[in-house]
C-alpha cells in the first residue's frame, strides 16, 4: 500500500536534524568524533597517492575561485565542493585504515563534511555536531538493513546494495545540520540523496579493482551534490524511505513503514577504530594470527580452519579470489591473506600489499592450507560480538585452537588518544616528516577552531594538486 500521509522516516531524520542544530550532543559523543577525525586524518596520509586521489586530480580542472573552494586535505589547490569531497573520501578510505560502525565504515562522510566545513568557514565544533548527526542516521538506517539479513525476510539480502545509500543519506544530514537547513530542505536534501544512493555491492565481489576504494567517495560527492540541489530550491521526492518504489518496496515488496529506532543515541560512541591496514572483521584474524604464531611451529601446520561469522565469510572469505589476491584492494579484503600475513610476520602494514610482495611466493604456500567456515553461535552474535577461533592441525596430527574476540580500537577494547597518536605518525610522517608531531597538536584543537577553512590549511604539504612523498 502506497503511503498516503508522511514518510515518517524522513520526518524523523529532519526533526533529529533540526532539533540538535539548537542543542549540543553530549560530551562524550563529542569526544569521540574528535577521536574520528584524528584518526581520519591519518589515514588520509596514508591514501594521498592513491588511484582515486590521482584521478581526482585529473579531472578536477574545472575553473574555481578560491572562495567557492572546498577544503581537499593536504593541499590548498582550489577545486568545487563536490570534488573536495569525492577526493578527500578516497584518500581517506584508500589504505583500509578507517573506521567501523554497523557493518560499515562511516568516516568516509568525513570528506563531503571537511569540504563543506572549510568552504562555509563553519566552527570546529559545528564539525563535530555534523559529524555525530551523520553518524547516527548512517547507523540508524544500517542497523535496520542489517535487520534484513539477521532474519532473513528479505526480498533483496542486505549484501545485494552497498554501504554508500548510507554514507549519502548520512551525509547529507550532517550538512543539513552544519549549515542550519530548515526542515524542508533537510527533508530535501536527505531525500535526493537517497534516491540516488542505491549502489551495486558488485564492487565488492572478485578480484576487486580501484573502485572499490572510491564507491563510498561517489556517494559522499552525491550527497553534496544533492544538498547544493535543495539550497538552490529544488524540491525532492516526498516518500523516498516508505512510499511507492522507496527503500521499503525494494527490500519487502511492498510500501510501509520503516520503524527506525528512536534517534539520539548517539551512535558515534560505539565507533570501532582499526589497529591493522585490513577490512574491518578481519582485524580480529590478524591479531588471532599474531598470537597464535607464538604458540607454535608455522612450518609444521598441515590445516587450519577459520571459524568466523557470515559477513566475515561472505566478503572476505568465501571466493578463491582471496586466496589468491592480485591486488591491494583485494588483499585487504582476504581473511585468507590477512591471517597467513599476521601468522608469518606477526604483523600486517602497508608494505604487506605492495606489488612485490603479492607477485611473491613466501605466503602461497601457507594459505593454500588455509579453510574458512561459519560458526553459527558467532553469526548470532555479530556485530556486537567481533569474534574468530583458529584450530589448527598440526604435521604429527596434534591440534590447537585459539580464540579472540573484541580487537584493539574495538569500542569495548578502545583507543586512547596516544594510540590514535602512534597511528597518526605512523601513516603521515613518511609526508609530513618532523612536522608530524605538531600538526596532530594542532588538530587536537579542532573543538577550538573558529573557522575550518583554516584550520585545514594547516594540514596542506604544498600547494599541488596531488601531495607527493
Amino acid at each position: 500500500m502506497v503511503a498516503k500521509g508522511k514518510d515518517m522516516t524522513l520526518e524523523a531524520i529532519a526533526d533529529f536534524v533540526v532539533k540538535t542544530q539548537e542543542e549540543e550532543p553530549p560530551s562524550d559523543a563529542i569526544a569521540i568524533a574528535t577521536h574520528v577525525l584524528l584518526d581520519t586524518l591519518a589515514c588520509v596520509y596514508a591514501g594521498m597517492q592513491c588511484p582515486g586521489a590521482r584521478a581526482a586530480a585529473s579531472i578536477s580542472d574545472l575553473p574555481c575561485s578560491p572562495k567557492d573552494a572546498g577544503t581537499v586535505i593536504g593541499s590548498t589547490e582550489p577545486t568545487t565542493v563536490e570534488m573536495a569531497a569525492f577526493w578527500n573520501s578516497c584518500m581517506l578510505r584508500y589504505a583500509d585504515t578507517n573506521d567501523s560502525l554497523t557493518a560499515g565504515h562511516p568516516s568516509d562522510m568525513l570528506g563531503p563534511l571537511i569540504a563543506i566545513a572549510g568552504a562555509r568557514e563553519t566552527s570546529g565544533p559545528v564539525l563535530l555536531k555534523g559529524i555525530a548527526v551523520a553518524y547516527e542516521v548512517f547507523h540508524l538506517l544500517m542497523l535496520h538493513h542489517r535487520g534484513y539479513h539477521k532474519h532473513k525476510g528479505a526480498l533483496v539480502d542486505n549484501l545485494s546494495f552497498d554501504q554508500g545509500f548510507f554514507m549519502a543519506t548520512g551525509a547529507a544530514a550532517g550538512i543539513a545540520c552544519m549549515l542550519k537547513y530548515d526542515h524542508t530542505r533537510t527533508k530535501t536534501a536527505v531525500s535526493l540523496a537517497g534516491c540516488n544512493g542505491l549502489p551495486l555491492r558488485a564492487g565488492r565481489a572478485g578480484e576487486l579493482s580501484n573502485y572499490k576504494g572510491v564507491a563510498t567517495a561517489v556517494s559522499s560527492r552525491a550527497a553534496v551534490f544533492s544538498c547544493q540541489l535543495a539550497e538552490a530550491g529544488l524540491t525532492g521526492p516526498s516518500h523516498p524511505f516508505e512510499g511507492r518504489h522507496g527503500y521499503i518496496e525494494i527490500m519487502e515488496g511492498k510500501a510501509g513503514p520503516m520503524k527506525l529506532q528512536p534517534f539520539g543515541t548517539w551512535a558515534v560512541k560505539r565507533t570501532n577504530f582499526k589497529y591493522f591496514p585490513s577490512t574491518a572483521n578481519t582485524q580480529i584474524a590478524i591479531w588471532c594470527a599474531k598470537e597464535l604464531r607464538e604458540e607454535l611451529d608455522v612450518s609444521q601446520v598441515r590445516e587450519i580452519m577459520l571459524h568466523t561469522s557470515r559477513f566475515l565469510w561472505h566478503e572476505s572469505g568465501s571466493e578463491p579470489a582471496k586466496w589468491a589476491p592480485m591486488t591491494h584492494e583485494t588483499a585487504d579484503h582476504s581473511l585468507p591473506y590477512t591471517f597467513t600475513m599476521g601468522l608469518l610476520d606477526g604483523n600486517v602494514n602497508l608494505e604487506t600489499y605492495s606489488d612485490e610482495m603479492l607477485a611473491s611466493d613466501r605466503w602461497r604456500t601457507l594459505i593454500k592450507k588455509i579453510k574458512v567456515q561459519v560458526d553459527d553461535k558467532f553469526e548470532t552474535e555479530w556485530p556486537e560480538v567481533i569474534q574468530i577461533r583458529a584450530t589448527v592441525t598440526m604435521a604429527d596430527g596434534s591440534t590447537k585452537e585459539h580464540y579472540s574476540r573484541d580487537p584493539k580500537g574495538h569500542w569495548l577494547n578502545p583507543f586512547s588518544r596516544e594510540d590514535i597518536r602512534a597511528k597518526f605518525k605512523n601513516l603521515a610522517y613518511p609526508i609530513l616528516g618532523s612536522s608530524t608531531d605538531s600538526i596532530f597538536d594542532h588538530a587536537e584543537t579542532i573543538a577550538e577552531s573558529k573557522n575550518c577553512k583554516t584550520f585545514f590549511e594547516v594540514f596542506a604539504t604544498k600547494s599541488t594538486r596531488v601531495p607527493t612523498v
